[in-house]
Order: structure tokens, then C-alpha cells, then sequence
């Protein structure tokens, strides 16, 4: 009876793996989606799990969170709950894995992997208030000198919360305004999705956020995506453009 559940172990830490590495290999996931289809009979939840970590990695967005879905209808587990996180964060939808880390936070305060992914979910997000509570959270329990993508995060919130609260914008709003770019974002090829976020303030009378997305694209791609953008923002009169604006361009050369 436990050999079922070896196999699922050993292929999802065999995911995990591929998963970091950031290759691509069509091949070595078909093999991948086979041995966890032969598995599913004998531990649903789990192998649900697999496939959508398979599905995700494939690029396929609607099946990954289904089979991500169907594995949390098989019992509620963190590793479950944070890999559909890793899922959604994979498709920009960072609310979302907002949602599937907070919860594991709310099963175990003490689980430091879950409060820094929900503080880098929560940054792409566009939801500052919430980044710098889950900060000061993790300062408490981290002292220190920090480094990676935490230390990045806290300094830009240092230029960052000051703005936010002097401009009085919010974190829903920042959000409705990204939202149309992280759409747009989904549409492009996966190897052209790596994005690097650049946050600058500024004031020209009135303090405001740029947010540039840079993307492995030519400036001409770029261009054509941020004009698909300022066209689907320009829509919406209700939104406070003048604090806060979102803009693609081409990453620069090293």
C-alpha cells in the first residue's frame, strides 16, 4: 500500500526540480504526465496535484487549475495549497495565490516559506498596504540583514508606502490597473513572460507610481503591447492614472 504513495512523492520532488531549473523539455513532461496518470487511481489528491504542476509547465493555464482545483476537493494540505500558489503566480494571477497562501498562513503562523512567497505575491499584486504588514510580520521573526527578493521588496516599499499614503490610492485600485497588463502578458509565449518589475516615484506637482514591466521583447513587440495597454486603460475614466500608471517596455541589454 505505500509503494503508491513513493512514486507520487518521488515524482512531485522530481517536478519541484524541473520546475526550478526553468528548462524546457516537451519530451521529459509527457513522460512526466503518463507515470502520474497511472497514479491517479491510487492517490488522486496528490497525482491531481502533479498534473497540474505538469499542466502549468505546459502552459496550459484552464487545465492546471483545474487538476489544481480537483486536488484540493481530494482533502486541504499546505503543499497542495502552496503549489497551486506557485501555479497561479506562473500565469500572473496573483491574487489568487494570494488567496492559497494566506490560508496556509492561517494553518501555520510559524511557516516562513508561505509568508514570503504571500509578500512577493503581494508586491507583484500591487497590494503595498498588505507587503508592508507582511514585512514587518516577517522582520519580527527574521532580524537582520536580509537578502534575494525580500530585501529588494522592502527597499522599494521604503519610496514606495510614503507615496501610496500621501496620494491616498489604494490597494484595489492598483490592482484594477495592473490587471489589464497582466492579461495582456498572458497571451505572449512563455519563453517572452519573464518579466523584471522597475518602481520609480516621482512628483510633477502631485506625487506619483510608474511601474515599468520589462519583458524579453524587442522594442517594437514592446511598444505594440504597452499601445494595446494605454488603449484598454484609456477606457476607464473612473481610475486615477495621474498616481498611478503601468508601462511595458524591452528589457535592457546587460
Amino acid at each position: 500500500m505505500t509503494a503508491p504513495v513513493l512514486q507520487i512523492d518521488e515524482l512531485i520532488s522530481q517536478l519541484v526540480a524541473f520546475q526550478r531549473s526553468g528548462l524546457r523539455d516537451d519530451l521529459k513532461l509527457r513522460r512526466y504526465r503518463l507515470e502520474a496518470q497511472d497514479l491517479l487511481a491510487q492517490n488522486p489528491g496528490d497525482t491531481h496535484m502533479a498534473l497540474g504542476m505538469i499542466a502549468s509547465l505546459e502552459d496550459r493555464e484552464d487545465e492546471a487549475c483545474q487538476q489544481h482545483e480537483a486536488a484540493l476537493r481530494c482533502g486541504w494540505n499546505p503543499q497542495r495549497a502552496l503549489n497551486y500558489a506557485v501555479t497561479l503566480q506562473r500565469f500572473y494571477r496573483y491574487d489568487e495565490a494570494i488567496h492559497q497562501t494566506r490560508n496556509v498562513m492561517q494553518h501555520d503562523p510559524l511557516d516562513l516559506d508561505a509568508i514570503e512567497m504571500m509578500v512577493t505575491n503581494a508586491y507583484f499584486a500591487g497590494r503595498f498596504e498588505l507587503t508592508a504588514q507582511l514585512l514587518a510580520e516577517y522582520r519580527k521573526r527574521v532580524p537582520g540583514q536580509w537578502v534575494g527578493d525580500l530585501a529588494e521588496i522592502e527597499a522599494e516599499m521604503r519610496s514606495i508606502r510614503p507615496m501610496i499614503e500621501q496620494s491616498a490610492l489604494t490597494d484595489d485600485q492598483i490592482v484594477a490597473i495592473q490587471q489589464p497588463a497582466w492579461v495582456l502578458m498572458r497571451t505572449l509565449k512563455s519563453g517572452s513572460r519573464k518579466v523584471t518589475i522597475e518602481d520609480f516615484v516621482g512628483n510633477d506637482g502631485q506625487a506619483f507610481l510608474s511601474r515599468t514591466f520589462r519583458l524579453p521583447l524587442t522594442f517594437e513587440e514592446a511598444q505594440a503591447l504597452d499601445d494595446q495597454l494605454v488603449r484598454q486603460l484609456a477606457e476607464h475614466d473612473d481610475w486615477p492614472l495621474e498616481k498611478f500608471i503601468v508601462i511595458f517596455r524591452e528589457q535592457e541589454a546587460a
